[in-house]
């Protein structure tokens, strides 16, 4: 039998409401919500009939140690509900150990690693006294040795006053490329199929996982991926407004401030593909994501639909 194809928006609307149930943190409302989801769509039943398998390895006795907000937090991330999808859809074997399954797909955070959940925004201080802070449902895990001082960013965003050391290089990587501190403040955001570097104060070089290298200097916003360079530009000077609780767009589309609350926001909200490059400028709260919506609608032809708390659609007027 084929199975249906499904686009990332419903793997990613499927994948969260499976993480809410393996919380084990579900109430009514949400419970319900969920029910009608499943409901709506003949799809959305096949989608989650396809996910049980993958759901039913997380239950398995060798990760019960693990903490249900750990396994949350790591299914709250876009690029691990991907792999998750991917895993449960088929990637996976009955003989895939439990443990190898939570490193692989990254479905556990990484032993030291530092995160943040839906709707939290963390400051921390380094071994070195270099400030950082993440973006919800971020993941970054340090590597300092005597040699150098090392970020890996597994998801999200974050933002780093570095620390003067002249002898331990500070450098921040993802799959797609580093970057080397030769100042100190700076901004990192990593999608799956991208990184963005925005350099606040001084120069950062980068080096992609091609080859490909490029210094950015301070007012400067430098987008890579795996294969080179994608795009270098002015910044637009609001991109770190998110350590303030806000989200500034200034002719930007829809979608980019949708997925900006999405991360502030447990449970679905789903965007038509009809307005999600509408643009519009204006400054939108973060911690108050109903708040965020009213004011979209009404500055844009849409309407936000409220299937229950935990499951919105943004459609056409």
């Amino acid at each position: 039998m084929n199975r249906p194809r499904a686009n990332d928006a419903l793997v990613d609307e499927a994948a969260q409401w499976m993480a809410r149930l393996q919380s084990g943190q579900m109430n009514a409302q949400e419970r319900q919500a969920f029910q009608d989801w499943r409901a709506a769509d003949p799809q959305h039943e096949q989608i989650i009939a396809m996910m049980g398998g993958g759901l039913g390895v997380l239950r398995s006795p060798a990760l019960r140690h693990l903490s249900r907000d750990s396994l949350l937090h790591s299914l709250d991330a876009p690029s691990s509900r991907r792999r998750f999808i991917g895993g449960s859809l088929g990637l996976l074997t009955l003989a895939l150990a439990a443990t190898l399954l939570g490193r692989r797909y990254g479905l556990v955070p990484e032993a030291d690693a530092l995160y943040t959940g839906t709707g939290e925004r963390r400051d921390f201080t380094l071994a070195d006294g270099s400030a950082l802070t993440l973006n919800a449902c971020s993941q970054v895990v340090p590597r300092f040795d005597a040699g150098q001082r090392l970020l890996q960013l597994r998801n999200g965003q974050l933002l780093v006053d570095v620390a003067r050391d002249p002898q331990r290089p500070f450098v921040v990587a993802t799959e797609h490329g580093r970057m080397q501190a030769l100042g100190t403040r700076f901004l990192v955001e990593r999608s799956d199929d991208w990184t963005r570097l925005v350099m606040l104060h001084s120069q950062v070089e980068v080096l992609t996982a091609s080859g490909a290298r490029q210094v950015v200097e301070a007012g400067e916003s430098l987008r890579f991926d795996g294969r080179g360079l994608l795009q270098l530009e002015a910044a637009k000077g609001h991109e770190s407004a998110w350590t303030s609780g806000v989200f500034e767009a200034r002719d930007r589309p829809l979608r980019e401030v949708v997925d900006s609350l999405r991360g502030y926001r447990r449970g679905i909200i789903r965007l038509s593909p009809q307005v999600a490059e509408l643009r519009l400028s204006g400054i939108y709260p973060l911690d108050d994501s109903d708040r965020s919506l009213q004011l979209l609608e009404r500055s844009l032809p849409i309407r936000v639909r409220y299937h229950s708390p935990y499951w919105v659609s943004i459609e056409p007027r």
